[in-house]
């Protein structure tokens, strides 16, 4: 295994490497603040995934292609289409490496366990109380995965229900953590969002 002497420049918001040659990015847009794939400056939660971007512009020369190697897979694996995947709690090295095998840059990544979760509105506003909508209203959630009280990091598959589906409809948005909530009908709900042992709740009224 040999280091590759590049000087890499990415583009974004990103964790960057020891070797100050590469980033990793999340495939969001830098407006959506709901975004839980922006990049990976927390520990991944047990269960999610990241999705990196490599951005990278070398002067005078073309760029390499570009793959990612786990140190230690059953921590944190890479799938086939080159996103990470939190396995189980502790750290590993993520090698950033050219289809010869030369080395380009690595960082480590945590990972760490869900203990709390919380909901926020697609701005990134926290909910702490009920919610009040009016029929055929939409509100657009999302929920943040939490460590104690530490922010974790990922795009995972939470589950969400309602307690009333007549009042409440749970529509996807796209995204496997994000939800679009439609008041369909006046009453009241509760939204559920849960990911292994940790959950929370949501009282919602919809009114004429």
């Amino acid at each position: 295994m040999r280091l590759l002497p590049l000087v890499l420049v990415a583009a974004g918001c990103g964790t960057t490497g020891a070797l100050q040659q590469v980033s990793l990015m999340g495939q969001c847009a830098e407006s959506d603040a709901a975004c839980s794939r922006r990049h990976p400056v927390a520990p991944l939660a047990v269960g999610a995934t990241f999705h990196p971007e490599l951005e990278t512009s070398v002067t005078g020369t073309t760029t390499p292609t570009l793959r990612l190697e786990s140190a230690d897979p059953s921590v944190l694996a890479v799938d086939a289409s080159g996103a990470l995947v939190a396995k189980a709690p502790g750290a590993s090295a993520v090698l950033i490496s050219a289809d010869d095998g030369s080395v380009v840059d690595f960082v480590h990544v945590w990972v760490a366990p869900v203990t709390a979760v919380t909901v926020a509105r697609r701005d990134g506003d926290r909910i702490v109380g009920s919610i009040g909508l009016a029929v055929g209203e939409d509100l657009v959630l999302a929920p943040a995965l939490w460590n104690g009280s530490q922010r974790l990091v990922g795009d995972a598959s939470v589950r969400w229900s309602a307690s009333s589906d007549a009042t409440i409809s749970l529509l996807h948005d796209g995204s496997a953590d994000r939800r679009r909530l439609r008041a369909r009908a006046p009453g009241k709900a509760t939204i559920t969002v849960a990911l292994g042992d940790a959950k929370t709740s949501i009282d919602i009224e919809v009114v004429p």
